[in-house]
């Protein structure tokens, strides 16, 4: 039995084959929105009949799809009602999709949907797991007790959209010092070539041979490993801003664990460390025995793919269709 998931980010899009929770093989496109919903549609369609002949299997041989979106997506009436990091909103994404591939076809935000995956994975058996993703924007899904929390309008875990700073760096969403704008993957890319530019002397500028432009997270954690001054003063202070967000976050909720993941989890051994070192020292529970336990994901981008096949295993909290 064969289930396909797929997994829309805000540069990418990854759409697998995937058995039992086993992900069997998977293509890769770039998430290109600008030219509306139903170009995108089309693009996805034609990627997913690529996997299925490239594995010899016909569409009725698939069991389940299902699919992680950016943004707020709402269950019951199908719509991606808003989503900062893609060029529409306000869209009959489910009823599209439906159409275009002629089944039914499970929608949840990417973020909720990786954290399922990586819980299925796991083998979790934490009563309150919360990974956080780190990426384009900065993603959560929260599972309480063996399901999947999405909240009253399915739009729950927005925590790249809460502020750090009221008068901050503008983002994306209409507010400002939003944490997303500060400690998301491409906001340590951003602050990785403002500092090279600013110190041509470093390593870190060496790496990008002078151009701002081609940095990228691959290119500032080499640099990191190497031990550029530059590099590590960057890293330094994206992890006092990741420890602010996410002290904020088990303030909040006191989960049993917390994943990192997201593009640059595969890098945790680098930040991590520095971000644990300071949650310890200002999270409202300090003196308390028992701890968050947090840890980088696993499964890395797998867990999407796998968790929005997944999403059939058992029924998601808050589904009403």
């Amino acid at each position: 039995m064969y289930d396909i998931g797929i997994d829309m980010g805000g540069t990418h899009t990854a759409v697998g084959l995937v058995e039992g929770l086993a992900l069997k093989d998977r293509v890769e496109f770039a998430t290109d929105t600008e030219q509306g919903a139903e170009k995108y549609i089309e693009e996805l369609s034609a990627n997913i009949s690529v996997l299925l002949e490239r594995n010899g299997l016909k569409p009725e041989e698939i069991t389940n799809i299902g699919m992680g979106v950016p943004g707020s997506f709402n269950a019951q009436t199908g719509m991606i009602e808003y989503a900062n990091n893609l060029s529409f909103s306000e869209v009959p994404f489910r009823d599209m999709l439906e159409a275009k591939l002629g089944r039914n076809i499970l929608i949840d935000n990417d973020a909720n949907l990786a954290a399922w995956g990586e819980y299925l994975l796991s083998q979790s058996c934490a009563s309150s797991f919360i990974m956080v993703t780190l990426g384009t924007g900065i993603g959560c899904g929260i599972v309480l007790d063996g399901k999947l929390y999405r909240g009253v309008n399915f739009a729950e875990g927005e925590i790249g959209h809460m502020t750090l700073r009221y008068d901050g760096i503008d983002c994306n969403c209409g507010r400002k010092g939003c944490f997303e704008a500060y400690a998301s993957a491409s906001a340590l890319v951003r602050q990785a070539a403002e500092a090279a530019q600013e110190h041509p002397d470093s390593r870190l500028y060496a790496l990008v041979e002078g151009d701002v432009s081609r940095m990228n997270g691959r290119l500032f954690f080499q640099a990191v490993r190497e031990g550029d001054g530059t590099a590590l003063v960057v890293r330094d202070a994206y992890a006092q801003l990741l420890a602010e967000g996410l002290t904020n976050l088990i303030n909040l909720l006191q989960p049993e664990e917390l994943i990192i993941g997201g593009g640059i989890s595969g890098a945790a051994e680098l930040f991590l460390p520095q971000t644990e070192e300071r949650i310890a020292k200002m999270v409202y529970s300090r003196a308390s025995k028992v701890q968050t336990r947090i840890r980088p994901a696993e499964f890395g981008n797998d867990a999407g793919i796998v968790g929005a096949a997944g999403g059939y295993v058992r029924p998601l909290a808050g589904t009403k269709r």
